[in-house]
């Protein structure tokens, strides 16, 4: 049953699916999508029905290509490193903007997680985080934040409740940015 899941998946992404490639490949500004293998992954992946549950933003530090997300905070993690965090090696990137940008990430750095994904406050979570960055600071809106009740929460309840996250609450999923 287990193989015939992982197939599926596999199948179901095709040819979006990019396997670590050289550096050269990632440009400032790219959206890297993983399979997280964190405890809450299977929880959005069952919310939103996307194998991608995390993300993060390309940026480079002199040659060097590093993923800008939000996990227990704000930090920089090398680009291989946060590959290496998917399931089965899988990730997927999404190039919004085709020239060449920089993103002034300094001011995010240490900023802690929000478990309540919620937008209105100064915490991020890893969707958020690169929503905002986009929003900010190109003016750019990645999509429209939606009430979690259009995401599937259905046996849910008690970890909600027990983040304090409501059904209203407008929310941006990893799947959303895509």
């Amino acid at each position: 049953m287990k193989k015939t899941i992982v197939s599926l998946i596999l199948s179901i992404i095709g040819l979006t699916t990019l396997f670590a490639g050289s550096p050269a490949e990632y440009k400032e500004g790219d959206i890297v999508f993983i399979m997280f293998k964190s405890s809450q992954a299977p929880l959005i992946r069952y919310a939103t029905s996307s194998p991608w549950t995390h993300c993060g933003i390309v940026v480079y530090k002199g040659d060097e290509p590093y993923v800008l997300e939000a996990s227990n905070v704000v930090k920089l993690t090398p680009l291989y490193a946060f590959l290496r965090k998917g399931k089965f090696k899988m990730n997927t990137t999404r190039r919004v903007v085709d020239r060449p940008i920089k993103i002034n990430y300094k001011q995010y750095l240490e900023i802690p997680y929000d478990s309540q994904f919620s937008l209105k406050n100064k915490r991020y979570y890893c969707s958020k985080l690169v929503w905002v960055i986009y929003k900010k600071q190109f003016g750019i809106e990645l999509c429209k934040p939606k009430p979690l009740s259009k995401y599937r929460t259905f046996g849910l309840s008690k970890v909600m409740k027990k983040r304090g996250i409501s059904k209203g609450s407008l929310f941006i999923a990893p799947c959303d940015l895509m």
